[in-house]
């Protein structure tokens, strides 16, 4: 995510606990971080999941991606570092828009098989004159998987992003909010149960 956090509070669930598909979302948050987008005041919850919520809409989907011993990572317009993504087009689903806009943030190919992990509600705090709110919140899905393979750098068509990087674990340390650093934390616990698991990975960041 391409925020500036504005809070964290202490996430209520150790992140290798066990979940299961019957046990759909957790009701206990990793965290809940309030922030600006923008002008617009926002509170995010992330809790961990297998399935995605059916109470309000899914606009955006997310990625946790690693090659070998590094994450994926992209810079915003303001220098803020977080993990690649963004919103659904119309007629999208999940896996069209995640594949898309990794390709057009990061130039980044990223292998079949990635895990959703967990769910995160969007709440705007604020209703902003002139805006209009046809939720009272929205959910962003969040996943974990690993690259195929990188191209060369190009420009975002929204021209939010302004550069790619592949992370080390102190570089996530040094440039990372708390929060992403909290998904990474949780993507690996779940990337760590997979079968042909890259070593490096695990032996980088565990």
């Amino acid at each position: 995510m391409t925020a500036t956090c504005a809070g964290v509070q202490g996430f209520a669930v150790k992140v290798d606990e066990d979940i299961s598909e019957s046990q759909g979302v957790r009701p206990d948050p990793l965290f809940v971080v309030d922030m600006q987008w923008g002008q617009q005041p926002v509170r995010l919850t992330a809790r961990r999941t297998t399935i995605l919520p059916s109470d309000a809409p899914i606009t955006s989907v997310h990625i946790v991606a690693f090659m070998g011993d590094r994450v994926l990572v992209v810079r915003d317009r303001r220098g803020v570092y977080g993990f690649p993504g963004g919103r659904l087009e119309k007629g999208e689903s999940l896996d069209e828009a995640l594949i898309r806009e990794v390709y057009e943030e990061a130039r980044a190919h990223i292998n079949p098989g990635y895990i959703l992990f967990a769910a995160l509600q969007i709440e705007c705090t604020t209703r902003l004159p002139g805006r209009t709110y046809p939720h009272d919140f929205s959910y962003m899905g969040l996943y974990v998987g690993r690259l195929r393979s990188l191209e060369p750098i190009g420009g975002d068509p929204a021209g939010i992003i302004m550069a790619r990087a592949l992370f080390s674990p102190q570089e996530c340390e040094t440039h990372m909010a708390e929060h992403d650093r909290i998904l990474l934390r949780e993507s690996l616990v779940i990337l760590s149960r997979q079968p042909n698991v890259d070593k490096r990975t695990i032996k980088a960041f565990g």
